[in-house]
This record gives structure tokens, C-alpha cells and sequence, in this order.
């Protein structure tokens, strides 16, 4: 399952996008997560069905220390080669 996620809220400057990258590793979740100029985070999660459904029930609620108002999601169809997941800088 590959799918694109745009976080709204209090996410950035809170520790969001290193909170999702460690989630993201502990269930063998591909991809990336970057801050965006509009004050949300975008990430691109890739995984089995069930680990990237768990955990875009885990970013719903976020770090402690974010406040998520609201989290859309969109199917990804582009291919994503790499193995791993990373934390990208600004767009």
C-alpha cells in the first residue's frame, strides 16, 4: 500500500516528523516525511495494509507534543525504489 499523507495542525516544531520517522522504521514503513511551506506535514508512507494502517491511526493523534487537527489521505501510484525511510528537507 502506498500512500501520501497531508498533516494539518500543530505540527511543526513539535518533533513530528521524527516522531513519524521512528514509527515508520519500527513497522518497516518506505518512504519519506518533509515540512511544507503551508505549516503541515507531507509524508509518503509504503508498507503491508495493516502497518500502514496502523499507522496512519498512530499520525491522527501525533507526538504529545502536537495538536492534529486533521490528516488527508491519497493513493499513491508513482514508483518509490528506496528502502527506507527519511526525513527530507523543507519544500
Amino acid at each position: 500500500m502506498k500512500k501520501r499523507l497531508l498533516i494539518s495542525g500543530k505540527v511543526q516544531g513539535v518533533g513530528f516528523r521524527h516522531w513519524l520517522c521512528m514509527k515508520a522504521v519500527e513497522k518497516n514503513i518506505c518512504g519519506w516525511v518533509r515540512n511544507i511551506a503551508t505549516g503541515e506535514v507531507e509524508a509518503l508512507v509504503i508498507g503491508n495494509d495493516e502497518d500502514v494502517d496502523k499507522l496512519i491511526k498512530q499520525c491522527k493523534q501525533g507526538p504529545f507534543s502536537s495538536k492534529v487537527t486533521q490528516v488527508k489521505i491519497q493513493n499513491y501510484q508513482q514508483d518509490y525504489p528506496k528502502k527506507s525511510f527519511v526525513i527530507l528537507r523543507a519544500n
